[in-house]
């Protein structure tokens, strides 16, 4: 288990911090807390106590154990400084340790993460001095979450509040999972379902939930690659997403990262498609029922033109032959890589869980069924062996 240590300064949006280390817990993170004096005129150690490890404060400093800045900037993996005062972040970039709490920041290892979430007045903020801090301590390797445009404590709408806390729990993961080798690496990934009209009000679908394309997304993000999110469904994301919903616009966003690195094509694309109507059919206009013509799609993965690897998914519901047909498709649409999923009573659309059968021209591994979250960790792995 990886241990934050959460520097809380005195900003007004202190009380975000009880939030954020809720969240931490929630990711399997322990917490630990260095509070300044300016957070105490507007919390208690006691009200902190309650809910992390470990705390450090002027109140408890001792040099009989390890509530000291010395020991307790070692026990950490790594250091979240979120509200971030001017006040403080000023001083930790001249580096004036005239108090417990910065110098226990300065005492920090540097080769450890560092990230900055600043809330502070728009003024304060846009002032030269912050300005300047924050562009030198960026350069000396820490990370800077920027803050975001709303109604500030002080009644005023401008830059300064503090970043959403997912975006900063987002931003830690990914200080804490980076790999080299992902890096310099950029993927774009489909998910969820294509929508081909039938007419202006209705369409032919599935029940692709777009979650498999998130996981692996999301794994990629923290591991330090540029993604790409190309879906059909809606999600809050750290990375750009492009929403489509026809498979021809699928096809169209898709093209515009043609010289990425990999594409991983989870979407589930409608193999056929219908001629479309205008307006709305009516039904009194066909009493008898209606007859739709479907025709045979575009194969999207096949004919793209992509100059990295291409990665496809293949669903099945046929045990027996699931193999040969994931084979077949890696061969027909010169793919990199096949993920088979087979569906049956266990597994189905939607769920939180899979499993999932890497197949490429030299190898074929199956995952244990396991929840999407690891499962995009999987993939990433596998997707190492391709380059």
């Amino acid at each position: 288990m990886k241990t934050i240590l959460l520097a809380v300064s005195g900003s007004i949006a202190f009380y975000k911090a009880y939030e954020l280390i809720s969240l931490l817990k929630k990711e399997g993170f322990g917490v630990k807390v260095l509070l300044s004096q300016g957070a105490l005129k507007f919390g208690t150690k006691l009200s902190f106590e309650a809910l992390v490890d470990e705390i450090l404060c002027e109140e408890n400093e001792s040099w009989q154990n390890t509530n000291n800045h010395i020991a307790f900037s070692k026990t950490c993996d790594c250091v979240l400084f979120a509200p971030a005062s001017v006040n403080s972040i000023n001083k930790l970039n001249y580096g004036i340790a005239d108090n417990l709490f910065i110098q226990t920041l300065i005492a920090v290892d540097k080769n450890k993460p560092f990230l900055i979430a600043p809330a502070a007045n728009t003024n304060m903020y846009l002032h030269f001095s912050t300005q300047n801090s924050l562009k030198n301590l960026k350069e000396q390797g820490y990370i800077i979450i920027d803050p975001v445009v709303k109604t500030l404590a002080c009644k005023d709408e401008g830059l300064g509040a503090l970043a959403e806390l997912d975006s900063i729990v987002y931003a830690l993961k990914r200080s804490l999972m980076l790999e080299d080798f992902f890096k310099d690496k950029s993927f774009v990934i489909s998910g969820g379902g294509t929508k081909e009209k039938i007419d202006d009000v209705r369409c032919i679908s599935n029940f692709s939930s777009g979650k498999m394309a998130k996981a692996i997304a999301d794994a990629l993000y923290f591991l330090g690659a540029k993604v790409v999110l190309v879906s059909s469904v809606e999600f809050k994301t750290p990375y750009k997403l492009e929403k489509f919903e026809s498979s021809l616009e699928l096809k169209e966003k898709l093209q515009k990262y043609k010289d990425f690195n990999a594409l991983i094509m989870a979407a589930a694309v409608s193999d056929f498609i219908p001629k479309a109507f205008k307006g709305k059919i009516k039904k009194n206009e066909h009493l008898n029922g209606l007859d739709l013509k479907l025709k045979l799609n575009e194969d999207i993965l096949k004919n793209l033109d992509f100059k990295g690897k291409k990665i496809g998914f293949k669903m099945e519901f046929d045990m027996q032959n699931a193999l040969e047909n994931a084979k077949k498709s890696l061969v027909e649409k010169n793919l990199d890589m096949v993920c088979l999923n087979i569906l049956n009573e266990k597994m189905t659309f939607g769920s939180d869980e899979n499993s999932i059968c890497f197949i490429t021209k030299d190898s074929i591994s199956q995952s244990f069924k396991q929840n999407k979250e690891k499962l995009g960790f999987i993939l990433a792995q596998e997707l190492r062996k391709l380059w």
